[in-house]
């Protein structure tokens, strides 16, 4: 349909769709439409916007083709293990204990690892394999800082008009933290979406970001205070989180400034030097 679509054009297409969606689903199947909606949407504007996707080309620049290796402990302990420690912070403080769960926990655990992976693929396909690369022009931060916006804005539906999501605690309070952490998460998977070259790092952060959360909160707690400790200190965006991630996000930019540094110091060999042999 609009095959020269500008990267400006089409990622106002796309958060509008995405946001659209998002906002007309949040009561189906109890949110399960709109958790697909990201990778719902870039199908329609890779296959019948843009139709950049009827070439093998046009998904290159999702990041799919570059597993990104090298970022994996790091997607892993800044997401996994700050959630842990957020646990700990919070036994810690007195605010609850940790215990061993009774039930049929594994069962559960096989379900979130079957599930997670897909619905964290669902997501960052959206967020940083087409959005945030297609927003380059505003310059790095200014483009996770936007993509942090939508992500907030499409999460607002399932907030605000269902009972699913953060339906406990005062909402100001955790509105401020949720759009704290998000927008704290959108500059650690997008740092890791750039330093990696790959979108496969940023579905491994958020995968491991949900199912530790899910696991600890849920499994490895016990609390009298359930909205202190699951909206406020240590839950998906509480503040033990949210400051975690921060710190994270800024270490790894610091880090990649680091070695763009050290790589522009690099003296430039003469042509007609070649490099030792090993």
């Amino acid at each position: 349909m609009f095959p020269r679509l500008s990267d400006r054009a089409a990622s106002i297409v796309y958060i509008a769709l995405v946001l659209a969606v998002a906002l007309g689903t949040a009561n189906i199947a109890e949110g399960l439409l709109l958790a697909f909606s990201p990778l719902l949407v870039v199908l329609v504007m890779m296959l019948v916007v843009t139709r950049e996707g009827h070439r093998r080309a046009g998904w290159r620049p999702l990041g799919m083709t570059r597993l990104g290796l090298r970022y994996w402990p790091f997607a892993l302990l800044a997401t996994a293990g700050v959630s842990a420690l957020a646990i700990v912070g919070v036994a810690l403080a007195g605010a609850g204990s940790l215990t061993a769960r009774s039930g049929d926990w594994l069962q559960s655990l096989l379900v979130l690892c079957i599930t997670g992976p897909i619905l964290a693929f669902a997501e960052e396909i959206g967020w940083r394999g087409y959005l945030q690369p297609r927003l380059e022009f505003l310059g790095e931060r200014r483009a996770m800082l936007v993509v942090g916006a939508v992500w907030i804005c499409w999460h607002l539906p399932y907030i605000l008009l269902t009972p699913y999501y953060h339906a406990e605690g005062q909402r100001a309070l955790v509105l401020i933290l949720f759009g704290g952490t998000v927008v704290a998460f959108s500059f650690l998977f997008g740092y890791l979406r750039i330093r990696s070259g790959s979108v496969w790092p940023a579905v491994l952060a958020h995968f491991a970001h949900n199912a530790s959360f899910a696991v600890l909160a849920t499994y490895v707690i016990t609390t009298d205070h359930p909205v202190l400790v699951n909206e406020y200190l240590a839950g998906d965006t509480g503040l033990f989180v949210l400051v975690g991630t921060a710190a994270c996000a800024i270490a790894l930019a610091r880090r990649g400034a680091t070695e763009m540094t050290a790589f522009r110091g690099r003296p430039t060999p003469h042509p007609d030097v070649r490099p030792a042999d090993g």
